[in-house]
C-alpha cells in the first residue's frame, strides 16, 4: 500500500557498562584495576533506497531502536558495540524534526544518521593513576536518546502530468514507459502517484503521474490535492486536456477546454506558488475521437492565452513519440536550473552542544529549581554511578574543576533550591 508521510520515533541504543574488575592471577602481587570500557551503542541512520517507492514500512511498526552496546568484562575486555539500525526509504524523502527539514535525501545512497548512540562508560582501569591507584567505581553506560521524526516522500521526476480525472494520463505513462498503472473507465482510478522512466535516442528522463484534480480541489475535494507535493519537484507540468470533455452534439466547444485549464491552473497556484510559476506544456489528448482539423480550436486556445504544443492520442498512440522528443530537452534543461532548496536561517546560540565539559549554562526555573544544561556534562552525570563513594568523589572534584561547583553555590546560595543537572537531581552530591 501506498504511504508517502509517516511519523515515528528513533532511539539510539544505550552504551554498555564499564566494569568493576581486579587482576587477579597466581603469583602476581598486588593486582589493580582491570575492568573494561562498555561497548557504544548502535547509532539509527535513514538511507535513500530505489528499491522502495513507498514509506509503508512504517505504517504499523512506529518505534525503532538500534541494540544496546555489551558490557565491559575483566581483564581490560571492551563491551561489544551495538549494531546500527539502518531504516530505508525512497529517494524524494524529506526528514523532519518539529516541523523543520534536517534532511532531504534525493539522491539513491544518501544517509543521515538521526540519532547517534549512547557512549559506553568506562571501567574502572580507565580512572587508575598516581593518585587513584584503586579506583573501586566504573561508568555507567550513556542512555539512548529518543526523538520523534516525520518522513514525507516528495518523488523525483523531471516530468508531472497533471489534468482532470480520466483525461489520459495514467494511459500515457502505460505508453510511453513500463509503468503498469491501473486504467479504467471511470473517474479517479489513479489512487497513488505513478513513476516512469521515458527513453528518447539514448537519454532518459522520468514522468510521474497523480490522481486527478476536480475543482475545489485546493478546499480538499477529490484525490489529487493530497499527491501535488509529489510534483512540486517536477522540471516541467505536462497538462492534458481531454478533447472528449468539450464534444457536444458533435460539436467541439473550445471553451470547455479553455475553463479546464484556466481551473486547474486556478487549483495548482492555490496550493503553492512553486506549482504556479512551473513551466508546462499543454496538449490535448484523444484526438482519435474525431475527424475533425483542430487547428480552430487551438487557435481559440491560443486567443485565450493557452499555448498549446499540439493534440495527441494517448490510446492510439498517435503523436505520443513527438511529443516526448519534444519534452526530452525541457526537461533535461529545466532539471539542471532548479535551485537548491534554502535552509533557513541559522540562530546563535550559547555553546552548550560542544563536547567540553566546561560548555554549560545555568539557568533558576523557579524559587525552587536550578537546572544546569550543556551535552558533555548532562552526559558525565548520567554515567555516573551515584550508588558508589568513589564514584561520588569524581564528580565532586570534575565539578570543581571545571568550576561549576562554585557557580551552583553562588546561584543557590541559602535557598536550599534543588538542583538538577539535565534531568538528574545532584544537590545530594554537592
Amino acid at each position: 500500500m501506498f504511504l508517502d508521510e509517516a511519523t515515528i520515533t528513533v532511539t539510539g541504543g544505550a552504551g554498555g557498562n564499564g566494569c568493576v574488575s581486579w587482576r587477579q592471577e597466581k603469583y602476581v602481587a598486588k593486582g589493580g584495576p582491570d575492568g573494561g570500557d562498555g561497548g557504544k551503542g548502535g547509532s539509527v541512520y535513514i538511507q535513500a533506497d530505489p528499491n522502495t517507492d513507498t514509506l509503508s514500512d512504517f505504517r504499523s511498526v512506529k518505534n525503532f531502536k538500534a541494540q544496546k552496546g555489551g558490557y565491559g568484562e575483566g581483564q581490560n575486555k571492551h563491551g561489544k558495540n551495538g549494531d546500527d539500525l539502518l531504516l530505508i526509504v525512497p529517494p524524494g524523502t524529506q526528514v523532519k524534526e518539529n516541523g523543520v527539514v534536517i534532511a532531504d535525501l534525493k539522491v539513491t545512497g544518501q544517509e543521515i544518521v538521526v540519532m547517534t548512540g549512547g557512549r559506553g562508560g568506562y571501567g574502572n582501569a580507565h580512572f587508575k593513576g598516581p593518585t587513584r591507584q584503586r579506583p573501586d567505581f566504573a561508568e555507567q553506560g550513556e542512555p539512548g536518546s529518543s526523538k520523534e521524526i516525520t518522513l514525507e516522500l516528495k518523488l523525483v521526476a523531471d516530468v508531472g502530468i497533471i489534468g482532470y480525472p480520466s483525461v489520459g494520463k495514467s494511459t500515457l505513462i502505460s505508453v510511453i514507459s513500463a509503468a503498469k498503472p491501473k486504467i479504467a473507465e471511470y473517474h479517479f482510478t489513479t489512487l497513488v502517484p505513478n513513476l516512469g522512466v521515458v527513453t528518447v535516442d539514448d537519454r532518459s528522463f522520468v514522468v510521474c503521474d497523480v490522481p486527478g484534480l476536480i475543482e475545489d480541489a485546493s478546499e480538499g475535494k477529490g484525490l489529487g490535492i493530497q499527491f501535488l507535493k509529489h510534483i512540486e519537484r517536477c522540471a516541467v507540468l505536462l497538462h492534458l486536456l481531454d478533447l472528449s470533455r468539450a464534444m457536444v452534439d458533435g460539436t467541439i466547444d473550445a471553451q470547455v477546454l479553455i475553463n479546464d485549464y484556466r481551473a486547474i491552473r486556478k487549483e495548482l497556484e492555490l496550493y503553492s506558488k512553486t506549482l504556479g510559476e512551473k513551466q508546462e506544456v499543454v496538449v490535448i489528448n484523444k484526438a482519435d475521437l474525431t475527424t475533425e482539423d483542430l487547428t480552430p480550436i487551438l487557435e481559440e486556445l491560443n486567443k485565450a492565452g493557452i499555448t498549446v504544443y499540439g493534440a495527441i492520442s494517448a490510446a492510439a498512440h498517435i503523436g505520443t513519440e513527438d511529443l516526448m522528443k519534444h519534452l526530452l530537452p525541457i526537461a533535461i534543461t529545466q532539471r539542471e536550473s532548479i535551485p537548491e532548496e534554502t535552509t533557513a536561517d541559522i540562530v546563535l546560540q550559547p555553546d552548550i552542544d560542544t563536547g567540553k565539559m566546561g560548555a554549560y549554562k545555568i539557568d533558576r526555573e523557579d524559587d525552587r529549581t536550578i537546572r544546569v544544561t550543556g551535552k558533555r556534562i548532562e552526559q558525565f552525570t548520567v554515567m555516573t554511578n551515584f550508588a558508589s563513594e568513589g564514584a561520588i568523589l569524581r564528580f565532586k572534584d570534575v565539578l570543581e574543576r571545571i568550576g561549576l561547583g562554585k557557580a551552583i553555590g553562588r546561584e543557590r546560595g541559602d535557598s536550599g533550591a534543588d538542583v538538577f543537572i539535565g534531568n538528574v537531581q545532584v544537590d545530594s552530591y554537592l
